[in-house]
């Protein structure tokens, strides 16, 4: 049996592209043989000095997204990292096996940090990471192209630690689904679909109406030549398109290509926002029927579990450092 790992940040909403590239996998992943762990890493969400106001409004919220999608909860635990003091704990040790090099050459450093402030946060944010998988021994981590960096990095402080003390970490590897791992702005399809307020036009979130989704997709950028088909170079704006009406029908894009080769750009926009509208429905529909008291119960009853997996290896790895 598998053990897997995911995060995700409750800064903003929950949005199509959280949906489609990491969450629908830990649906997938949370109905295998498999330990599944998680976590809402409000520790991470620090680098951006959020709003202590609405942080843990962010955090229900995004929990009772993770529950609506379908989650199989009998064989998944999902947790706030910040009541796991280990993680930090851990972070630390493995600050020990990790370069300062490396984090510099981190793609997302040298991205968030001149936007962020430039601080310490950004720059050891993937030792933090690497500890989030490996307190409960992770050997599977769902992640997009954009943490593949950070899967490596982690990967490579397990060797050195295992070198040093023995084989106490099992090696991670990466699960990708199949299409959707990475949906652009659909107003800058050049960009990441994000939770900023600064794409409020170019990002479906969870809760949007009909109406809004479809005005955005009605509104979405695309190119002047009006053929339906899969370029992600020169096409981006319409690929992103293909992306998602793939993702949403388990088709590829080639499939997708043929089924609207006869079709405009403006009916394509309609077809694929109404399938938008067709997944998400049930999932606000579930997460309308939750109370914060329901997901307050099921925090309560996962950290037991949870804080006994992280207490286990951390014992196992003090023993190993002799402390």
């Amino acid at each position: 049996m598998k053990t897997v790992f995911s995060g995700i940040q409750p800064t903003g909403k929950v949005h199509l592209g959280n949906l489609l590239g990491a969450i629908n996998n830990w649906v997938e992943l949370s109905n295998e043989e498999n330990k599944n762990y998680f976590c809402v890493v409000d520790l991470h969400s620090l680098t951006t000095h959020p709003d202590p106001e609405t942080m843990e409004e962010n955090i229900f919220e995004t929990i009772k997204v993770l529950v609506a999608s379908g989650i199989n909860l009998k064989n998944s635990n999902i947790y706030i990292q910040s009541n796991v003091s280990e993680h930090v704990q851990l972070s630390w040790i493995l600050s020990n096996f990790c370069q300062i090099g490396e984090l510099q050459r981190m793609t997302q450093f040298k991205e968030k940090a001149d936007q962020l402030g430039n601080h310490a946060g950004i720059l050891t944010y993937p030792i933090l990471m690497a500890a989030d998988i490996l307190i409960h021994k992770a050997n599977q981590v769902p992640v997009g192209d954009d943490q593949t960096q950070h899967l490596e990095l982690t990967r490579n402080i397990v060797e050195r630690f295992n070198n040093t003390y023995g084989e106490i970490f099992p090696l991670p590897e990466r699960k990708t689904g199949k299409v959707g791992a990475r949906l652009m702005s659909l107003r800058h399809p050049e960009n990441k679909m994000s939770k900023s307020n600064d794409d409020l036009n170019g990002t479906i979130y969870f809760d949007d109406s009909k109406d809004e989704i479809i005005k955005k997709f009605k509104s979405s950028v695309t190119d002047s030549d009006d053929v339906i088909k899969f370029d992600a170079d020169s096409k981006k704006g319409i690929s992103n398109l293909i992306d998602i009406y793939s993702s949403l029908n388990d088709l590829s894009h080639h499939e997708v290509e043929n089924k609207f080769e006869n079709l405009k750009y403006g009916e394509f926009k309609i077809e694929v926002g109404e399938s938008v509208v067709s997944y998400l429905e049930p999932i606000r529909e579930k997460y309308n029927s939750m109370s914060n008291g329901d997901i307050a119960s099921l925090i309560k009853n996962n950290l037991e579990e949870v804080k006994d997996s992280a207490k286990k290896t951390m014992d196992e790895i003090n023993s190993a450092l002799g402390i």
